[in-house]
């Protein structure tokens, strides 16, 4: 923590006046020097009351950070909140002085640190700042400088609280040109015709035709209304999407930038597809910040896809395991799962992710930036228009670089 330059200064409060203030008393009181002895005695009476001042006032002081939102989208405005708390009957000055650490105040360009000073008696003193994430990742501010003392600031006093605040910020979702899949349902899309009838969903009920299977008859309906009733079935979409993210390559080849791009990718894809009723799940096998979980399961309900992008947030660019050995981790693979893979280019890793898939006959589209490495041709070739580019999924925009 930086030293605080003191609010107040004084030459008989140095620590040098004060060593040489007792000799100095015991002197003027053998040679009854009244002047100088009362002199002395207030030097340090006040001094020794300030130092206990500071002491005491340190030790009821609390210090208290949070957020208004702790979960966000680039850009987003957060209210950053610090609390201060005398719990004692001595007045006090505190100043706090609290680390952003990736963080940016929305007023003040380069500011690192956000800085709050007050006079607290016995009472609480709030300080409020808006600042916003400039990228994807998990942001920690802090710990506070606190620094406390009598309202003199004669003897102001330095700690450190380490108030956990964690701030996730989500990858950045971005507008995607419309793509094709590989599709796997097999009823069809809810609500539309066809042939092939789920025995699972039941819309209703109406009269009975002859030559319909005796298996469709709902009895139940059938003798409330004393006639034949016949379920009506509603088709349903049984599509389900695995992503799979491999930063190894990224990571070897420095490409920062493109793995910021296709974790971008993902969170837009896999926001469309939850709009869509379409169950996700994802794998990864990059460390994970905070020991986070590398992978979820395929499936929709409440919270999965807040799950999905908190897992986006946390990835790092660095291997936290083996592909494979994070694919060995999902207990199984749901029936009509259909597998997107991003990686930096077709690799002996993406190979191995093709091979694994395709014994399993999960159809696999791979997402990569560049082209095969040279030399790499081994394994199953993925079909034609299973490799395309990332890039090619964005709605580029005038001014976007990218």
């Amino acid at each position: 923590m930086d030293t605080i330059s003191r609010r107040a200064s004084s030459l008989f409060i140095t620590v040098p006046a004060l060593v040489l203030g007792v000799p100095l008393l015991i002197t003027a009181l053998v040679y009854k020097q009244r002047d100088l002895s009362i002199l002395m005695l207030l030097v340090l009476c006040v001094a020794g009351g300030a130092k206990l001042w500071t002491a005491f006032g340190h030790r009821g002081t609390e210090c208290r950070t949070g957020a208004d939102k702790k979960r966000v989208f680039p850009g987003n405005r957060i209210e950053l909140t610090l609390t201060l708390r005398n719990t004692t009957f001595l007045p006090l000055w505190v100043r706090a002085d609290v680390p952003l650490n990736g963080l940016r105040p929305v007023s003040g360009e380069g500011e690192t640190h956000l800085t709050g000073e007050s006079g607290l008696w016995h009472d609480s003193g709030h300080f409020r700042w808006d600042v916003t994430a400039p990228r994807r990742g998990v942001f920690r501010p802090g710990p506070v400088g606190l620094t406390c003392g009598d309202i003199f600031g004669f003897f102001p006093k330095e700690s450190e609280v380490d108030d956990p605040l964690e701030i996730i910020v989500y990858p950045r979702l971005v507008p995607l040109k419309t793509f094709s899949m590989i599709r796997r349902d097999f009823f069809g899309i809810p609500g539309d015709f066809s042939p092939v009838r789920d025995p699972i969903y039941i819309l209703g009920t109406h009269d009975y035709q002859h030559g319909r299977p005796a298996r469709f008859i709902h009895w139940k309906a059938s003798a409330r209304r004393h006639v034949l009733q016949e379920k009506v079935f509603e088709p349903t979409e049984q599509e389900k999407v695995l992503f799979v993210v491999a930063v190894q390559d990224f990571e070897l080849s420095g490409a920062s930038d493109a793995l910021e791009r296709s974790l971008e990718a993902v969170a837009s894809m896999a926001t469309l597809f939850d709009r869509e009723g379409i169950a996700t799940g994802f794998v990864t096998d990059s460390a994970i910040e905070g020991g986070a979980a590398y992978l979820r399961s395929v499936r929709r309900d409440a919270g999965h896809l807040q799950s999905l992008l908190e897992t986006l947030a946390r990835i790092r660019m660095e291997k936290g395991r083996d592909i494979m050995e994070a694919l060995r981790g999902m207990n199984s693979l749901p029936f009509g799962v259909t597998c997107l893979s991003f990686s930096h280019r077709m690799d002996g890793s993406s190979r191995a992710v093709q091979e694994y898939f395709t014994r399993r006959r999960v159809p696999v589209i791979h997402y990569v930036w560049t082209a095969s490495s040279e030399g790499d041709n081994g394994g199953r070739r993925p079909k034609r228009g299973a490799i395309r580019a990332i890039g090619d999924l964005f709605v580029h925009r005038e001014g976007d670089g990218a």
